[in-house]
């Protein structure tokens, strides 16, 4: 090689052919020679003295900062949380895209390629067109510092992905629990046109063949529930996938030590998720608020104009009266000093005991007083055909 860079060759194409090399590399490589000699061969990086557009380090470094801090408070950190956190404080113009920070982040060994993972592309999504159209609802099981097993029972907003309500109580989910989150949800952005559940029986007696009281409450509200097929957590995904979130959170703190405590910390994290930071799945990038609040709210079929939604608790007079967003409304006497939670959408009023629908009704808007009708419900949320004493 050394004689041929010297000048030995007198068929040049012919020996690179040979050697299977370019016209171009063989004539670098005889002007190094000249140049330098033997030393001149060794191969060089190919990277140019200087790249006027690269990201300046400074910038680097914070994206690496980012990383770190994200992952420390137990929040999302890959490429599209960093930037969104670079472009709240930075002009735009330096804010590299989610491919470069990607880039950044595998270069310094903190991203690990999954190329077996299943691709997004091959998953089949679905979302309803407007926020209400549809929340899911469930439930999963925490700990507090002493062991104590507790149930955090959340609803999310199908659309917007904005969560509607946290809720926690001991043990595992009941009744209680589950309708109380739904009245939290309720209070706070209206009734939804459809609920979407999982198959537990706190949620859903339909594949058993009966009604629990969560489904037979919606009802009452015009709200249309429906469950997942069994063994297909695929269809409340969007719940399903929060609980990840959540609980990635929860652990980055310090355990808490009574319900109290945990119910602060999920209401933190509600405000977190729902008003700190994009939510991937949201195009234009946005967070769940910002997404609730741009589109008009989808309404239950029966009651399709848009009117004042009212959560209200009171206590049933001695005489089986409540009050109802400016009503008195009878409910009978077996019902008296009871706690109920009164609903009420524009003229139509449920009224609930714990999770028992004691009575529902659309007003009279001419009078005040609501009278006993025909109908009531007995202490299972059935209705009795017969009067009902005021």
């Amino acid at each position: 090689m050394a004689a041929a860079l010297a000048g030995a060759v007198r068929n040049v194409s012919a020996f690179c052919a040979e050697q299977q090399i370019s016209r171009q590399t063989f004539y670098k490589w005889r002007r190094r020679f000249a140049a330098e000699g033997v030393a001149g061969l060794t191969e060089r990086s190919r990277r140019p003295a200087s790249s006027p557009g690269a990201i300046p380090m400074w910038v680097q470094e914070e994206i690496l900062r980012l990383r770190k801090q994200l992952q420390e408070d137990g929040a999302d950190h890959g490429p599209d949380s960093i930037r969104w956190q670079l472009l709240t404080v930075h002009d735009p113009a330096v804010v590299p895209s989610r491919a470069t920070i990607w880039r950044i982040l595998a270069r310094h060994g903190l991203i690990v390629a999954e190329p077996a993972k299943r691709p997004k592309s091959s998953l089949r999504r679905f979302v309803h067109a407007r926020p209400n159209e549809c929340w899911q609802s469930d439930w999963t099981g925490w700990t507090l510092a002493d062991g104590t097993p507790v149930a955090i029972a959340g609803t999310l907003d199908d659309h917007s992905r904005y969560l509607a309500a946290l809720r926690v109580g001991l043990g595992e989910a009941d009744a209680q629990l589950v309708w109380s989150t739904m009245t939290a949800a309720i209070a706070e952005c209206g009734v939804p046109a459809m609920s979407l559940t999982d198959n537990g029986l706190v949620y859903s007696g339909y594949r058993r063949g009966k009604t629990v009281a969560f489904e037979t409450n919606l009802r009452a509200l015009g709200v249309r529930p429906i469950c997942s097929s069994p063994y297909h957590p695929q269809t409340c995904g969007k719940i399903e996938r929060l609980w990840q979130t959540l609980k990635r959170w929860l652990h980055a703190r310090d355990p808490a030590t009574s319900l109290d405590e945990l119910a602060a910390l999920t209401e933190t994290f509600r405000h977190y998720y729902n008003t700190e930071r994009p939510h991937r799945a949201l195009h234009p990038p946005q967070t769940p608020a910002q997404a609730f609040a741009a589109t008009v709210k989808a309404r239950p079929a029966p009651f399709p104009l848009p009117t004042p939604v009212t959560v209200t608790t009171t206590t049933i007079t001695e005489h089986g009266v409540t009050a109802a967003h400016g009503y008195l409304v009878a409910v009978g006497r077996r019902w008296a000093g009871h706690h109920a939670t009164v609903i009420t959408d524009g003229t139509h009023i449920s009224i609930f005991s714990g999770t028992r629908l004691i009575r529902e009704l659309n007003a009279d808007p001419t009078r005040k007083y609501q009278p006993a009708t025909t109908a009531r419900y007995d202490l299972r949320g059935h209705r009795e055909p017969r009067p009902m004493t005021p």
